[in-house]
């Protein structure tokens, strides 16, 4: 991935290449801004421009049919922190932790795959960003609103929350998240026995290893409770400090929704994508402690052109202990 900001020589951004090479590039609002390159104190436009995905691990992997939303999600999470550091100011050792995403579909037929045509469909991410809670001229946060479109059509809109933590801070935080955890014995909430993945085509996907939810331990009239998997899967999930990624995470609700929309409405998972999500983190989850995910799928509906969609809410508890929240509207097309 790189960035241009209109010089020669655009710098690389180091990143996990989740839609192979991708360019960000930066719309200042004044060609002041070359002269003076100075840190930014108001809001700043960027687009993320690159291709759909052909041979992901991960985002090409299931019936095919849509692309991944994951894709515009994971993107935006990779770039978050590089425009806080290179844009507004932010000191590099203040890592950035994202605590809500939200993103909504505005075309579903944009989503749908050619069958046909096996290579790559521009996308783009048309970002807007805005500081938050300055203090000294420089933001705790950020603010980034959404406009993806493939192809060259507009296709979701959506939005996402960034915090900036002094490296102390930080690492405060992530010891109190532990010692919380391990301090409560009698909030202890734990599978019962071994898990066992659920059938890779109730959650959309074909390999075993993207599988990282469980066969549901607890099912009843619309409600359902899994657990995240953390061994055995595949090597795009890894976190840091021992921790689930947001990509984990994100796709541990992904799969959740589908499955509880099969179970309890009958929707095709392979015909079947997210039309919505909004996400809220609450904190971070240890990979080496279980994590419970119960969601609650809503009446069946119809979306604007007839087809079935149904809601679901979905909460990430970790000893009990809400890890995410999040809402999602699972669509399936004709």
């Amino acid at each position: 991935m790189t960035v241009d900001n209109g010089t020669t020589s655009p710098p690389t951004i180091h990143g996990h290449a989740t839609a192979g090479t991708q360019h960000l590039i930066h719309r200042p609002p004044t060609r002041a801004y070359y002269a003076l390159d100075a840190p930014s104190l108001g809001e700043e436009h960027f687009t993320l421009v690159g291709a759909t995905p052909v041979t992901h691990p991960l985002f090409n992997d299931g019936p095919g049919y849509f692309h991944d939303l994951q894709i515009a999600t994971e993107t935006v999470r990779e770039i978050g922190e590089f425009v806080g550091h290179r844009y507004f100011g932010v000191p590099d050792d203040r890592p950035g932790l994202f605590y809500r995403f939200t993103l909504d579909f505005s075309d579903l037929s944009a989503w749908r795959t050619d069958a046909g045509a096996a290579g790559p469909v521009p996308l783009a991410t048309h970002i807007t960003a805005r500081p938050a809670n300055v203090v000294a001229e420089v933001p705790r946060g950020l603010d980034f609103h959404l406009q993806v479109t493939i192809d060259g059509r507009p296709c979701a809109t959506g939005a996402a929350g960034l915090v900036f933590l002094m490296p102390k801070l930080y690492r405060k935080h992530v010891e109190h998240s532990r010692q919380a955890l391990q301090a409560a014995p009698e909030l202890d909430d734990a599978p019962d026995g071994p898990l066992r993945p659920v059938d890779s085509a109730e959650a959309g996907r074909y390999a075993p290893e993207n599988i990282v939810i469980s066969e549901p331990t607890d099912v009843s009239r619309g409600r359902l409770s899994t657990w995240l998997l953390s061994t055995r899967v595949s090597s795009v999930f890894t976190g840091e400090d021992g921790q689930y990624s947001g990509l984990h995470l994100m796709e541990a609700l992904r799969q959740t929704s589908l499955l509880a929309s099969g179970r309890a409405h009958g929707l095709n998972p392979a015909r079947s994508t997210l039309g919505a999500c909004q996400v809220h983190f609450r904190g971070p989850a240890e990979r080496d402690l279980p994590l419970r995910c119960v969601a609650v799928a809503g009446p069946l509906g119809r979306d604007g052109e007839g087809r079935p969609t149904v809601p679901v809410t979905l909460t990430l508890t970790q000893r009990r202990r809400a890890v995410a929240e999040a809402r999602t509207s699972v669509v399936q097309d004709y």
